[in-house]
């Protein structure tokens, strides 16, 4: 790999956000390179909720019909105590607003793989895995990217660079981008099961929150099993959070009549943090999804504002190729970061602590049709992308 590699633009991350905006790109007829530090695609079970702003992107990118063969489709949304559901809400509800009135899950290991398959397939995309990005140099004109690949130094001429390579940004430190905020004091518990959770629930939705006073649990319906979904406090040593009697106990708190230990077939827990980039540009040099904003999982918003980001600043930089226009570009990245500070950030931080005046909120909005709907479309964040651009 002798001299400089050339592309219109170099994508560093191969996760959902960099090749939904390397495709994007690609099948526009944009040179577009994409530069991965592992040697495959990710296979950790990691975001799974897509909702319907984001099915219409990977609709216009020719994904949906696999998607929709392997996914779980989610029609209702569910709020429970231990007496039974007090509040719901349907998706159907948005059936006007857009062609896809339904969240879906699955997870994004099953997802980025049918994009990559979309994108080998044009003859104007590459990908390099066992390749990570180490610096850029940028002047007004293009931008030199410099990677490392099998301890040699790759360098790639580009016009813009798009960083998606995740929370730990190797892209946003080369620039020197901020990306300052806040720990969330709880870790998450996320417990697998492949029982029949509507034997210690009854009618329970496919995405249900049980609230018992101050205690909550989170069930999300995913084609193969249960996700059960539970807040640790962070006094809580991980190793005890791990444990059979302190997840029964903590089911316990939430639901008294839950009796056993349900089948665990995985669990995990980790950590969240609330944070965006202080800026989603330098020079040439762009940030998306999770290299610009992080915040906690419940909803599913921030990888699909990741791919939302993703689709605007390529569609964007589509644009800006097309009429040697960056302002186009910058523009779309200041609205994208608008969106994350004024709309992600709230929403997802208000899921976690909203409290009981919130719930109350819940039960009076789905007693309305039009509260319920109008909820139900920022839930599904159809006010949060534009979504008349063209993916192409």
């Amino acid at each position: 790999m002798a001299g400089a590699l050339q592309a219109q633009v170099v994508v560093a991350g191969a996760g959902p956000v960099g090749l939904v905006a390397a495709l994007v790109l690609a099948r526009a007829n944009i040179e577009v390179l994409v530069i991965e530090k592992r040697s495959g695609l990710n296979t950790a079970s990691k975001a799974s909720t897509y909702h319907p702003p984001t099915l219409e992107i990977l609709a216009a990118l020719g994904v949906m019909d696999e998607v929709l063969a392997q996914g779980e489709i989610v029609g209702h949304i569910q709020y429970r105590t231990p007496e039974g559901p007090f509040a719901g809400f349907t998706m159907a509800d948005l059936a006007e607003q857009t062609a896809y009135p339904f969240r879906l899950h699955l997870e994004q290991s099953r997802v980025t793989p049918l994009l990559l398959a979309q994108l080998q397939a044009l003859p104007n995309a590459t990908i390099l895995f066992d390749t990570a990005f180490d610096s850029v140099e940028q002047n007004e004109t293009g931008l030199v990217v410099h990677a490392l690949r099998d301890g040699v130094t790759v360098e790639i001429k580009a016009q813009y660079l798009l960083g998606t390579d995740g929370a730990q940004s190797a892209v946003r430190q080369a620039l020197g981008v901020a990306f300052d905020g806040t720990v969330y004091p709880d870790k998450i518990l996320r417990v697998m099961t492949t029982d029949d959770l509507d034997v210690v629930l009854p009618a329970i939705a496919p995405i249900s929150y049980l609230f018992n006073g101050a205690k909550s649990v989170s069930f999300l319906k995913m084609p193969d099993c249960w996700r059960i979904i539970l807040r640790v406090p962070g006094s809580v040593p991980e190793e005890t959070a791990l444990r059979d009697d302190w997840l029964l106990a903590r089911l316990q708190e939430a639901l008294p009549s839950w009796a056993d230990l349900p089948t665990i077939v995985g669990r995990d827990l980790y950590g969240a943090s609330l944070r965006v980039a202080s800026d989603y540009f330098v020079g040439r040099a762009f940030l998306a999804g999770d290299s610009a904003h992080v915040t906690n999982t419940r909803g599913g918003m921030n990888m699909n504002c990741g791919v939302h980001d993703a689709f605007t600043l390529a569609n964007a930089m589509i644009r800006g190729l097309r009429e040697n226009d960056i302002t186009v570009v910058e523009a779309a990245a200041r609205e994208r970061k608008r969106i994350a500070d004024e709309m992600l950030i709230p929403r997802t931080d208000r899921n976690v602590s909203g409290g009981s005046a919130w719930l109350e909120q819940i039960r009076e909005i789905s007693a309305s049709q039009g509260s319920a709907r109008d909820y139900l479309a920022t839930a599904a964040m159809l006010d949060m992308v534009e979504r008349s651009q063209p993916a192409a």
